[in-house]
């Protein structure tokens, strides 16, 4: 991959700015345990990256036609909402390198397959939400990730090409997204391992923000 010359750079939230994967783990194997139904961390693992209202209609084709579906719904949203009020968990290095990419002067932004308020519900006990530019939720697209229409959308809000654009996943399907969408990616894999060739087109593959200093270099 050629070297980009970067205008901006875009955040995935869950599993890239904050430790949540986990805790939506928790959430749904907890909720399932509440309802009489097996559910383990593996069978977690086919909702990562997935936006919630996606999910919940797997669940229903998994649990079946009968299960009350809205009651467990409620149920798995009041359990996140609550951790969520709490303060989520940053991912290690994130704020130090986001107050640096904050200082080059370059639009930032948040893109994100979460409802628009589950979104600004992560962020409390933070000040993330006032330095985006940016702001794409899964309430402003038709298809979410691995679609990459809110990548597309985007770039067409900042007026940026999509090729200038530096985006950090975590994530398959943002991966994914954003690698459709032309953007330059940096994977920082959270609970699953990237597919080895989405690995291979992205521009690097890092542990953590702690290795990310790097790409401020590039800031054009």
């Amino acid at each position: 991959m050629n070297t980009p010359r970067i205008q901006a750079i875009l955040f995935d939230k869950d599993g890239t700015i904050f430790d949540s994967e986990k805790i939506y783990c928790e959430s749904w194997i907890e909720s399932a345990k509440a309802f009489n139904v097996p559910f383990s961390a593996k069978d977690y693992d086919k909702y990562v990256g997935i936006r919630a209202n996606e999910c919940y209609r797997l669940a229903q084709k998994e649990f079946g036609t009968d299960f009350p579906l809205d009651d467990f719904m409620r149920h798995n949203r009041a359990f996140i909402d609550e951790k969520k009020r709490r303060g989520m968990p940053v991912k290690p290095g994130f704020i130090s390198f986001f107050d640096k990419a904050r200082q080059t002067g370059v639009p930032l932004g948040l893109v994100t397959s979460s409802a628009r308020d589950a979104a600004i519900l992560s962020f409390t006990g933070t000040d993330f939400l006032r330095h985006f530019e940016v702001f794409v939720t899964g309430d402003d697209v038709e298809n979410a990730k691995p679609s990459p229409e809110c990548y597309f959308l985007a770039a067409q809000r900042l007026n940026i090409s999509p090729d200038n654009i530096l985006v950090f996943e975590d994530s398959n399907a943002g991966v994914q997204a954003a690698l459709e969408a032309g953007c330059n990616v940096i994977a920082i894999p959270d609970y699953l391992e990237i597919n080895k060739k989405l690995q291979k087109k992205c521009w690097h593959l890092l542990d953590s923000f702690n290795e990310a200093d790097f790409t401020l270099n590039h800031i054009n």
